[in-house]
C-alpha cells in the first residue's frame, strides 16, 4: 500500500533532516521539486507558531494569576485595618463623593480628619482594586513607618526618570551605595552656608517685586550656588536654566503618569527636548563649575537636576511665604529686626554663626514650615516586604502609607488650642527665650523639648528624611536676615491691604502673593 503524502510529512526540522540523511528522496512522488521543501516549511511554521502561542498564553495567564492573588493578599490584609466598610471594588468614591472632585486635596484632608476621629490614629480608604492608602496620625507609628518604608512611590520615581533618566539618590529602593551618597551629602549640605556673594546681590531692582517670582529667584541662586559654587551667578545661561527648570517641573508628574509612554504625542517629544536641552546645560555649569563643589559635582548630572529641581521648588514657596507674613504682620518684621541688629554688629554680611544665635528668626521658619508644608501628604510604601507595626497590623506590600501633614502639624493635642495661629514663640523654650547668648536648640529637626516636635515632618523622616533640612532651615533664615537688615518690607502702594490667609477645616492655605517693595534702611550699607 502506498504511503500517503500526509503521512510522511516530518513533524520536526531533526526528523526532516534524518530522513535526508536515510533516505535522499523522502518525499512520495505528489511531490515534486521546489513544492516539497515549501509544503515542509509551511507545516513547520504552523507548528512553531503554535507552540510560541502556547508558550506566551501560559506566561501570560501567569502573571495574570499571579497579579490577581496579590490583589486578592491585599484585600485580605487590608481588610483587617480599621476604616469605614468599603468593598475594596468600588473604592473611596462609592462612600464619599467628594474625594473624586476637582479639589481632591482639600476634600481629602477633611475626610481623613472625620475618619481619624472614628477610627482611631490609622486608618484605610480604597481607591480602587488595587490601590489601598493608610492614613497615619499617631507620631509614634509615623516614626515607625517612616523607617520601614523606605521605597519612593512609582509615580514619583517615573518622573524624576523620565526627566532625567536612571538616578541614584531618589530609586525607589536603597541600597547600601545610595544609603552612603545620601549620607555624604547630607553632611556636605549640613556643613555648607549660603553663598556671599547672592547675599550681597539681594536686590537688583527698586521698583515693586511680585513676592513669589522674587522667592523664586533667591531659592534658585541660594541652590545653584550651594551645588555649582559662585561660578552659577554669573553664568550666562543661568535665565534659560531656570525657565527650562521651571518647565520641566511643571510637566514632568504629568507624563509619567501614562502606563505607556505617549511616543504618537508632539507634545511628548517637546517635553524630552525640553529635558535634553536641560541636561545639556547641566553638563556645562558642571564643566565651568569644576572644582569649586567637587563632592557634590562627583554626583551624576540627574541626581543634581533632581536636588535643583526639589530644592528650588519647595525653598522658593517657603521663601514667598515668609516673605507674605512679614508685609502682612510688621510687628513680626520689627521683631526680627530688633533681633537680627542685636546681634549682627559688623559691616559684612550675616554668617551662618550668627543666624544660629536668632532663635526667634529660626522660630519664625519652623512656624512657617509647620503651617505651610511643601505637600498635603507626606507619602511613603513598600514595595516587596508588608510591615508589620509594633501594635500587631500589618501594613500589606503595595499599599500607600499617607501621613495627612495638616493634621499633624496643626493638632490641638500636640501645639494647643492656638494651633491654627502663627506664633513662632511655640517652638522657643522658656530659658532660651530672648537670650541672645545661646544658640538656638535646633538639631536635625527637633527644636525644643516642651512639645512633641516628632510632629513637624515636612522635612520627612526616617530612610527618605530630606538630606538638606538643615540647610533649608539656616540659608532661608539667612536670607531673610539678610533681607530685614538691610529693608524694609512693604506692600506696594495700591495693592489690597489685607490679602487674608484662608483656612478650611484643618487646612491652612498659601497666603496669597503679594506685591511688595525694598526700602533701604536709614544707615544701610
Amino acid at each position: 500500500m502506498e504511503e500517503s503524502c500526509d503521512a510522511i510529512v516530518p513533524y520536526t526540522l531533526l526528523g526532516f533532516l534524518l530522513r535526508r540523511l536515510s533516505d535522499p528522496d523522502p518525499f512520495p512522488p505528489c511531490f515534486s521539486g521546489d513544492f516539497q521543501t515549501s509544503y515542509f516549511l509551511r507545516d513547520y511554521l504552523t507548528r512553531g507558531t503554535n507552540a510560541i502561542l502556547w508558550i506566551l498564553l501560559f506566561s501570560v495567564t501567569f502573571v495574570l494569576l499571579d497579579r490577581l492573588g496579590r490583589v486578592v493578599r491585599l484585600w485580605a490584609l487590608g481588610g483587617r485595618i480599621p476604616g469605614p466598610p468599603v468593598w475594596a471594588l468600588l473604592g473611596g468614591c462609592s462612600t464619599a463623593p467628594q474625594l473624586c472632585g476637582s479639589d481632591r486635596d482639600v476634600d481629602l484632608t477633611s475626610f481623613l480628619s472625620k475618619l481619624h476621629e472614628n477610627y482611631g490614629p490609622l486608618v484605610k480608604i480604597w481607591f480602587g482594586p488595587s490601590q489601598l492608602f493608610v492614613s497615619v496620625k499617631d507620631t509614634q507609628l509615623i516614626k515607625e513607618i517612616l523607617v520601614k518604608a523606605k521605597d519612593k512611590l512609582p509615580l514619583t520615581e517615573r518622573a524624576y526618570n523620565l526627566a532625567f533618566g536612571a538616578l541614584s539618590f531618589f530609586v525607589s529602593a536603597f541600597n547600601d551605595k545610595v544609603s552612603e551618597n545620601r549620607e555624604s551629602l547630607a553632611e556636605y549640605l549640613q556643613n555648607k552656608s549660603i553663598s556671599a556673594n547672592v547675599l550681597k546681590n539681594l536686590v537688583e531692582r527698586t521698583d515693586s517685586l511680585d513676592c513669589v517670582s522674587f522667592a523664586r529667584c533667591m531659592a534658585f541662586k541660594t541652590i545653584g550656588t550651594t551645588l555649582f559654587g559662585d561660578t552659577f551667578l554669573n553664568w550666562n545661561n543661568r535665565t534659560q536654566y531656570e525657565e527650562l527648570l521651571m518647565a520641566v517641573a511643571k510637566d514632568g508628574f504629568f507624563w509619567a503618569s501614562y502606563v505607556i509612554i505617549p511616543f504618537w504625542r508632539r507634545d511628548y517629544w517637546r517635553y524630552q527636548s525640553v529635558c535634553q536641552r536641560l541636561k545639556g546645560l547641566t553638563l556645562e555649569i558642571m564643566e565651568l563649575s569644576e572644582g569649586n563643589s567637587k563632592s557634590v559635582l562627583e554626583a551624576p548630572c540627574g541626581d543634581l537636576l533632581a536636588l535643583m529641581l526639589h530644592g528650588c521648588v519647595t525653598t522658593a514657596r517657603l521663601i514667598a511665604n515668609i516673605l507674605s507674613r512679614l508685609v502682612l504682620s510688621p510687628n513680626l518684621q520689627e521683631q526680627i529686626y530688633s533681633e537680627v541688629s542685636a546681634i549682627h554688629k559688623g559691616s559684612c554680611v550675616i554668617s551662618t554663626d550668627e543666624v544660629r544665635k536668632m532663635q526667634f528668626l529660626l522660630a519664625t521658619v519652623l512656624e512657617s514650615v509647620r503651617l505651610l508644608p511643601a505637600g498635603p501628604f507626606l507619602q511613603r510604601c513598600s514595595l516587596k516586604s508588608d510591615m508589620r507595626l509594633e501594635n500587631g497590623i500589618m501594613i500589606p506590600a503595595g499599599a500607600t502609607v499617607v501621613v495627612p501633614l495638616h493634621l499633624v502639624q496643626m493638632d490641638a493635642s500636640v501645639c494647643g488650642g492656638d494651633f491654627l495661629e502663627f506664633i513662632p514663640n511655640r517652638f522657643l523654650s522658656n530659658e532660651n527665650n530672648h537670650d541672645e547668648d545661646k544658640e538656638f536648640t535646633c538639631t536635625k529637626r527637633h527644636c525644643n523639648e516642651s512639645i512633641k516636635f516628632e510632629a513637624l515632618l515636612s522635612f520627612g523622616d526616617g530612610a527618605r528624611a530630606c538630606v538638606g533640612q538643615s540647610f533649608a532651615v539656616l540659608s532661608i533664615a539667612t536670607l531673610v536676615a539678610s533681607i530685614i537688615y538691610d529693608f524694609e518690607i512693604k506692600l506696594e502702594q495700591n495693592a489690597a491691604e489685607d490679602p487674608s490667609q484662608g483656612v478650611h477645616d484643618f487646612i491652612s492655605q498659601e497666603i496669597s502673593s503679594p506685591r511688595i517693595v525694598l526700602s533701604k534702611r536709614n544707615g544701610a550699607n
